[in-house]
C-alpha cells in the first residue's frame, strides 16, 4: 500500500510541475523594439527662400535588421528616392539600395556609420554621389 501511495504521489508531483504556460519561449514569441533613427540636411538657395535641396535619411532598426529611405530632394532638379535594406553591428549599417533617379531604376551597396549627431554615409560608387554625412534629427520634427 506505501509503495502505491507513493507512487501515486510522485506521479502526481511531477504531473503538476508540468506547467505548459512555462515552456521556453520560441523566438516568434518574442517581440523585439523598433529604434527609428531620422537624419536631414537642408540646403537653402542663397537668393531664394523657396528653393531648398533636401537629404533625407529615415532608419527602423529591429534586432539586427534595418530598412529605411534615403533620398536626394533637389528643389530644381531630378530628385533620388529610394530604400533600403540591410543589417547592423557596431554602429555600422551595411544595406543595399535600391533608388529610382532620372526615370532610372539603380542600385548600390551603401555603408551608414551611425554616430551620436549624424550618420556617414558611404556608397560603393564614388561617383554615385551617395557619399555624405547627414545630420541626426528628432524624427517627430519632420
Amino acid at each position: 500500500m506505501r509503495i502505491i501511495l507513493s507512487t501515486l504521489a510522485a506521479v502526481l508531483l511531477c504531473v503538476s510541475c508540468k506547467n505548459p504556460k512555462n515552456e521556453e519561449i520560441s523566438s516568434e514569441n518574442v517581440k523585439v523594439a523598433t529604434e527609428q533613427l531620422c537624419f536631414r540636411n537642408e540646403y537653402p538657395f542663397p537668393d531664394s527662400t523657396e528653393n531648398i535641396d533636401v537629404l533625407n535619411l529615415d532608419l527602423q532598426i529591429k534586432g539586427d535588421l534595418v530598412t529605411g529611405n534615403y533620398n536626394w530632394l533637389p528643389a530644381l532638379k531630378d530628385q533620388r528616392n529610394g530604400t533600403l535594406v540591410g543589417t547592423i553591428q557596431n554602429k555600422t549599417i551595411n544595406a543595399t539600395y535600391r533608388y529610382m533617379q532620372e526615370g532610372m531604376e539603380a542600385t548600390a551597396e551603401i555603408t551608414i556609420m551611425l554616430k551620436d549627431d549624424k550618420a556617414i554615409v558611404t556608397g560603393d560608387n564614388p561617383q554615385s554621389g551617395l557619399d555624405t554625412e547627414v545630420a541626426k534629427i528628432d524624427c517627430s520634427s519632420k
